[in-house]
């Protein structure tokens, strides 16, 4: 069975049958489920954080004239995700006009020896310039 953890710490508790981990999970689909961990798999996901895929198996064997149930839990791995790179970015002019605020920003906090708030002064520089040239920046 193939799950992802949804949360990094289990929900833990107690009842008459004794302590619980309880996780939520989903198997793939958007549907979560609830998953009463044992033992043996709370100590292999406990390790695991929030995203991970991971797959459960459950052995039985028979010892004697007992039947012994043994889990594997084998981490998956994680589907790689593009990283965004700057040749995506539409540029348009309200991008023109911040990266030109953030520049012109770093240049003032220079100027000022770091005494500056770059975000603020971007921020303001953007909206000035962009009420300047109407509702656009050109």
């Amino acid at each position: 069975m193939s799950l992802e953890l949804l949360f990094d710490e289990p929900m833990v508790g107690q009842s008459k049958y004794g302590s619980y981990n309880l996780y939520a999970v989903k198997n793939g689909t958007d549907t979560e489920y609830s998953f009463f961990a044992p033992d043996d798999v709370h100590e292999k996901l406990k390790e695991m954080h929030k995203g991970d895929r991971f797959e459960i198996t459950k052995t039985a064997e028979q010892k004697g004239t007992k039947i012994v149930t043994k889990h594997e839990v084998k981490l998956l791995a994680q589907p790689t995700q593009p990283s965004p790179s700057n040749n995506n970015i539409q540029k348009d002019s309200y991008f023109e006009a911040m990266l030109s605020s953030y520049r012109d920003a770093l240049k003032i906090q220079d100027e000022l020896n770091g005494m500056v708030d770059v975000n603020r002064i971007a921020i303001t520089l953007f909206i000035a310039r962009s009420k300047i040239n109407g509702n656009g920046y050109s």
